[in-house]
């Protein structure tokens, strides 16, 4: 939506407002899906955050005048949009945590035994979830660079070291409700959720920027380069596969350009 400068004819505050409206109602259908029993799981602790964030920001929309406050009603709006993504992801999440449980299948059935982060088999579920939804997301592959070696040359203990320190760096740069997973070997992947015009290089910048400064390991600093590639959901691609291809194509585009970068093109 575009920012309405001055008073804004009536038409234009109808649509605002309905729009808040809407995000309104389907923030409280979403909250019929949120088992506060769970209220000591650290996922169900930040679906509460997030929603004590919304009911606010709900609050402040309710209580504007209309008549020439456009401007920060549609900050309200924007605001109550991203918190409501947010805790889209993070019900998803808590549903794929639930199913382990009732099923019986434990921690590793969704999470990498090494790195502790979740694994293919989530990932792959929540961009599945995300894609039938119609909802829009990006995806990062992230690759280390010339790990072969560092397991050659240390060995697998170290190896397993550094696959735990860049999977917690990658966790630090991205945003509450964003999901990273050791995708397989020495592969990273990174849902993004974000409206189509979500600025997608400001999280592949930090992600390479975190990369750049050297790793503690045991007993010894080291310099771990990563090589970055992102897709972004597109409409005209039918399938998933096509938009993983496509970010895949695009880490191996920052390996030609000389590792240790990123590189992103729009579908």
């Amino acid at each position: 939506m575009d920012l309405i400068e001055g008073e804004g004819t009536p038409l234009q505050k109808n649509r605002i407002i309905s729009r808040g409206k809407g995000l309104v109602r389907k923030l409280f259908r979403k909250q019929e899906m949120i088992n506060v029993s769970h209220s000591v799981n650290k996922t169900a602790t930040q679906l509460l955050s997030s929603l004590k964030t919304i009911k606010k920001t709900t609050k402040n929309l309710v209580s504007i005048d209309t008549t020439y406050l456009d401007c920060s009603l549609q900050s309200n709006l924007l605001a109550l949009e991203k918190e409501i993504i947010r805790l889209e992801s993070l019900i998803r999440k808590r549903e794929y945590e639930a199913k382990t449980e009732t099923l019986g299948l434990g921690f590793l059935a969704f999470n990498d035994p090494v790195t502790g982060l979740p694994n293919r088999r989530f990932f792959d579920g929540m961009v599945e979830s995300l894609y039938s939804d119609g909802q829009s997301f990006h995806i990062a592959i992230i690759d280390v660079d010339d790990f072969k070696s560092i397991n050659d040359t240390y060995g697998h203990e170290v190896g397993d070291e550094v696959l735990k320190k860049v999977g917690e760096r990658i966790k630090q740069s991205i945003r509450n409700g964003d999901i990273v997973a050791r995708y397989g070997g020495d592969e990273f992947a990174v849902l993004i959720h974000g409206s189509p015009d979500f600025t997608i290089e400001a999280i592949l910048l930090r992600l390479h920027e975190l990369s750049l400064s050297s790793y503690r390991l045991t007993d010894t600093d080291a310099n771990i380069h990563l090589s970055i590639g992102a897709s972004n959901c597109a409409t005209k691609y039918n399938n998933i596969s096509d938009i993983y291809k496509h970010a895949d194509k695009s880490m191996y585009y920052a390996k030609q350009m000389g590792k240790n970068t990123y590189y992103y093109q729009e579908l």
